[in-house]
């Protein structure tokens, strides 16, 4: 028990170092980004947060949604509304645009995971179908095919965070404070659950957890992560258009875990980054992004279908198998 208890501590130790080597070395590219690129990075850094509920969801939990994009959008119209419509502060709009998401999500939970494997899968594109026609014609809430313009940037007391060097830090930040709290989902009893619930759904339910529960906790918790994405995305662009929440967005998601890796959250942040900046990189190519992309996905999943982080894993085993070997014949 003590190995095991000191292993864990390795490993937390090992991923804390790592993230807050990433975390500062981030902090270091205002200085040499233009504020064109530094909205990319803020745009990128949002859409990771969404790609960690498709984690939550595909890589603990076992379970693939097409409606994270949805999910998106209900946070991001939930804060306009707060702040344009109830004159509400921006950390209580953000705060309950993260916790309406997610109760939305929890109770969508428990109807749709009474279907099995990829029904329910079937069920999420049913869902963004819905969320695409509700962005684009509630106008009371959503502006219709208008949108809503005049979001105020978000502020603590009499700072605004208002041009995009301090819109990035804000960003960075929460996008440390929610990877920070993924490793402490997954060293929890209830990242446990989600992970029994992956690998056996029967045997889980024998061991006294309730899958559907579980399960819905599990979207409600991707909810509040793309709840607080579509609030920084609030205040980011300051205008919100049914036209970005769509089906398209939700299958970059799973590209961008798939790429990455489903084994850690640092998985989803490599996937994210290298999609955000490959589509800046290759614009000429735009118009066959989605050819390149489902080839190389098919590539992937042929030759390293655990993703590019689950490859650097292997190789590091590798390594310490030929590394061992070595001493014992020494």
């Amino acid at each position: 028990m003590m190995k095991g208890t000191r292993k864990g501590n390795l490993i937390t130790g090992r991923y804390m170092i790592t993230l807050t080597c990433i975390t500062i070395a981030g902090c270091f590219l205002p200085l040499v980004l233009s504020s064109y690129m530094l909205r990319v990075m803020n745009i990128a850094l949002i859409s990771y947060m969404c790609v960690l509920s498709v984690y939550v969801l595909l890589g603990m939990c076992g379970q693939n949604s097409f409606a994270q994009a949805g999910f998106w959008g209900v946070g991001a119209y939930i804060t306009a509304n707060c702040l344009l419509k109830l004159n509400l502060g921006p950390i209580v709009s953000m705060i309950i645009a993260i916790a309406g998401t997610a109760l939305f999500a929890f109770v969508l939970g428990f109807a749709f995971f009474r279907l099995k494997q990829y029904y329910f899968t079937f069920a999420t594109i049913g869902l963004m179908t819905i969320f695409n026609g509700l962005f684009m014609n509630w106008k009371e809430v959503t502006g219709g095919a208008l949108g809503i313009s005049g979001i105020p940037p978000f502020a603590i007391f009499s700072f605004e965070f208002s041009n995009e060097t301090s819109k990035f830090f804000l960003i960075i930040f929460c996008a440390f404070v929610v990877t920070f709290l993924m490793k402490i989902l997954f060293n929890s009893s209830l990242g446990r659950q989600f992970m029994a619930i992956r690998d056996n759904e029967l045997a889980a339910g024998c061991m006294g957890i309730n899958p559907l529960l579980t399960k819905s906790k599990a979207f409600a918790i991707g909810g509040a992560l793309c709840g607080l994405g579509g609030a920084l995305y609030a205040y980011l662009s300051g205008y919100l258009s049914f036209q970005v929440f769509t089906y398209n967005q939700s299958t970059m998601y799973l590209i961008m875990i798939m790429l990455g890796g489903t084994i850690n959250p640092i998985g989803a942040l490599i996937g994210t980054m290298i999609i955000s900046l490959l589509q800046e990189f290759v614009r000429p190519l735009q118009n066959y992004m989605q050819l390149i992309y489902g080839v190389g996905i098919m590539l992937l999943m042929i030759v390293q279908p655990e993703g590019i982080l689950g490859g650097i894993k292997a190789l590091y085993g590798k390594y310490n198998e030929r590394k061992t070997l070595r001493r014992s014949e020494a």
